[in-house]
């Protein structure tokens, strides 16, 4: 005897939802988003630090380099990257990299990416206020990073960076922050963005983190950011590089 007819709608019903997952999940492959910088930390890692701490899928693909003279970058050697960029694959980029590659598209600069890889990922908050206040204290990041650029060409610039200018800089971005992360009660871009400067960005770490002693929200945050699981697990998974 054949099938009643009862289970025909069932068979049906279930074909239809296998089909449905199907096509879910080559549709999540396909947005699968892939980071494309070179073998560093860099300018990508606040994004690498979301996609890990949120366990976001991803392609980390890496350009490699070598050094002639260690250290020295006009000795440096990236025939990958020098290819790829004569192949008019960085071009979205203006031959540069970080490239993010989703949904089929291509885009650079990195704080664009980190900034759309914080919206996808649930780190730029729930309101668009909230999304200018966490964006606000990036840019007030990237000011201090700023001074610290045309510091550091001076041993006594750079001296007087670290011992007044960095920390009376981010007292006053410590007034902008609310607590228990830098912008409530969620880990957001700009937690990362604090960590990643703070303890990763400078040579002397020490002296970075001396720094923002006298900002107790501040210190707080980074300090928790650096202990989140997550963090911890992507910092022993990630490759070992020079910067």
């Amino acid at each position: 005897a054949g099938p009643s007819r009862g289970w025909m709608p069932m068979r049906r019903s279930l074909t239809s939802v296998l089909i449905s997952s199907a096509f879910a999940m080559a549709a999540m492959e396909n947005s699968r988003m892939k980071l494309s910088y070179f073998d560093a930390r860099g300018v990508a890692e606040t994004t690498r630090y979301m996609l890990a701490v949120t366990k976001t899928p991803y392609e980390d693909f890496r350009y490699g380099f070598t050094f002639g003279t260690p250290g020295d970058f006009s000795t440096v050697q990236r025939p990958e990257f020098d290819a790829a960029k004569a192949a008019g694959k960085l071009d979205a980029n203006l031959g540069r990299l970080p490239l993010l590659e989703v949904d089929g598209q291509v885009f650079g600069q990195s704080k664009t990416i980190e900034r759309f890889v914080a919206k996808r990922v649930g780190m730029m908050g729930a309101t668009p206020v909230e999304e200018a206040q966490i964006d606000c204290i990036c840019e007030h990041l990237r000011d201090c990073k700023d001074k610290y650029m045309k510091a550091k060409t001076n041993p006594e610039t750079k001296a007087a960076y670290f011992a007044t200018e960095m920390p009376e800089f981010m007292a006053k971005v410590e007034k902008t922050c609310v607590g228990p992360w830098l912008c409530g009660s969620k880990c957001t871009l700009a937690d990362a963005a604090a960590f990643v400067f703070v303890k990763e960005f400078f040579d002397d770490v020490e002296s970075s983190t001396k720094a923002i002693a006298g900002c107790p929200k501040i210190s707080a945050a980074v300090e928790a950011f650096g202990k989140l699981p997550e963090v911890l697990a992507w910092q022993q998974k990630r490759p070992k590089t020079m910067f």
